[in-house]
């Protein structure tokens, strides 16, 4: 199935996961781009799309630049070790 070009206000918010109202204050405050076609607002997907990676972008770097934030890496992951057994000899030894 390929992705229409164009979107409305509802499939923009199907896109971005928020409610309609949510995207039209978005249009209005010029975040996102649309035309107004008679009463119906028309969006590029494309548009939605770059905004939401514009936002994943830079919502991961604010993250990421938090200071004395530590960030695991796979390879700097602490192991666990395996605790050995206790001695039970030396415990039966104090009885």
């Amino acid at each position: 199935m390929r992705t229409p070009e164009t979107v409305d206000i509802n499939g923009a918010a199907d896109l971005m996961k928020i409610h309609p109202k949510t995207v039209l204050v978005m249009i209005n405050s010029g975040a996102l781009p649309a035309a107004r076609i008679r009463r119906a607002y028309v969006l590029m997907t494309k548009d939605v799309l770059d905004y939401i990676q514009q936002q994943i972008i830079h919502q991961t770097a604010e993250r990421l630049a938090i200071k004395g934030r530590r960030i695991r890496t796979p390879d700097k992951r602490p192991r666990r070790t395996r605790r050995s057994p206790p001695n039970l000899e030396k415990y039966m030894k104090m009885l």
